[in-house]
């Protein structure tokens, strides 16, 4: 079954994480030297993007691998595919950052050259700090899930026992958020995201079409609802419960597309194959041509929505070139090798 719509949200999702960094940050600060605070406020709402992503990353491995649960022979399948999906494509990326940041040690993050900040941002080892590469902390929760992930499989009643406790502590966490870490990291609220795709994996096979449109149209208003009324202050929601609030808004939405009531166009299904590339990529993309941009005098030129596009349309062709060149060749290469020899019996 070709879930071509949910690319698409993988797109959109992608893409609002781009206007977030290009509006937040790298238009306002990087181009304009802080004289202006942004573009449009509404796209301040663009980091929710990361929560659809959790949101979809727990209804695409509930859908995928449910019969993998309580079957411990195929962990060792999806521990590898997972590993081959997640870090090729951020080695290469963050390796050239980082090799950037050694050859201009006045660039990057100040952690960049600390040893052990490297070791734990090359294998997603959760600290306390940042990342170096700033985006990769939504990375160590996939990780972190995929872990759990494991457990279902391996210890089939145990396995879901243990999961169901880990879900049960981060609903805790968010409303008596864990203050210290690696606690706050383990039962975060954001955990939660992951089990509600899996609500919307176990829903979406019984919704009728109309049922679909319904909980499409209600999860994409009350997801643009909660974060316009946050970036506009209508609402002053606490960190935790805009979270849950984005999440179960975005299940909605997951829930209806996975239904296939929308037939998108073949150019978003494609960006959405590109998503994880220009998740990556973006932010290095967009602080490149910011000083192309400052250097072409384009600022003095072009209206600041103009300047604001440009950049954008550069975090995500960015994505799209590394790719198409990248990630689609080392992807096809390791899967390739990671699939059994034709006289091995197959998991």
């Amino acid at each position: 079954m070709k879930l071509d719509a949910l690319q698409t949200g993988r797109a959109v999702a992608a893409i609002m994480v781009v206007l977030f960094h290009a509006h937040v940050f790298t238009v306002p600060d990087s181009i304009y030297r802080g004289t202006i605070d942004g573009v449009w406020r509404g796209f301040g709402m663009g980091f929710a993007g990361v929560e659809f992503f959790f949101v979809l990353s727990g209804f695409i491995m509930f859908f995928v691998h449910r019969g993998d649960i309580g079957v411990p022979v195929r962990a060792g399948r999806f521990i590898r595919k997972r590993l081959i999906r997640i870090y090729p494509i951020y080695w290469i990326i963050l390796g050239g950052l980082v090799c950037m940041y050694f050859a201009f040690p006045g660039r990057g993050p100040e952690n960049a050259r600390d040893p052990l900040a490297l070791v734990t941002s090359f294998l997603l080892i959760p600290t306390a700090g940042d990342p170096i590469m700033r985006v990769a902390w939504t990375l160590e929760y996939e990780m972190f899930f995929y872990l759990m992930f494991t457990l279902m499989i391996l210890g089939g009643r145990l396995g879901l026992a243990v999961f169901a406790i880990w879900m049960t502590l981060s609903a805790i966490g968010t409303v008596w958020p864990f203050e210290t870490h690696p606690l706050s990291f383990v039962f975060s609220y954001y955990n939660l995201l992951f089990l509600f795709g899996i609500g919307a994996a176990a829903l979406f096979p019984r919704l009728t079409p109309q049922q679909a449109w319904a909980a499409l149209a209600v999860g994409v208003a009350g997801f643009l609802l909660v974060g316009l009324t946050d970036v506009y202050r209508v609402v002053g929601w606490a960190h935790s419960w805009r979270t849950v609030a984005f999440g179960l808004f975005a299940a909605l939405a997951v829930a209806g597309l996975a239904a296939g009531v929308l037939r998108p166009w073949r150019w978003t299904v494609f960006l959405g194959d590109a998503s994880y590339s220009i998740y990556l990529a973006h932010l290095p993309a967009m602080g490149f041509a910011a000083l192309a941009i400052r250097k072409a005098g384009l600022p003095g030129l072009l209206p600041v929505p103009a300047v604001f596009l440009v950049t954008v349309c550069c975090g995500v062709l960015a994505g799209v070139i590394i790719h198409l060149l990248i990630e689609k060749p080392v992807l096809r290469l390791l899967s390739q090798r990671a699939r059994p020899h034709p006289h091995v019996t197959a998991e």
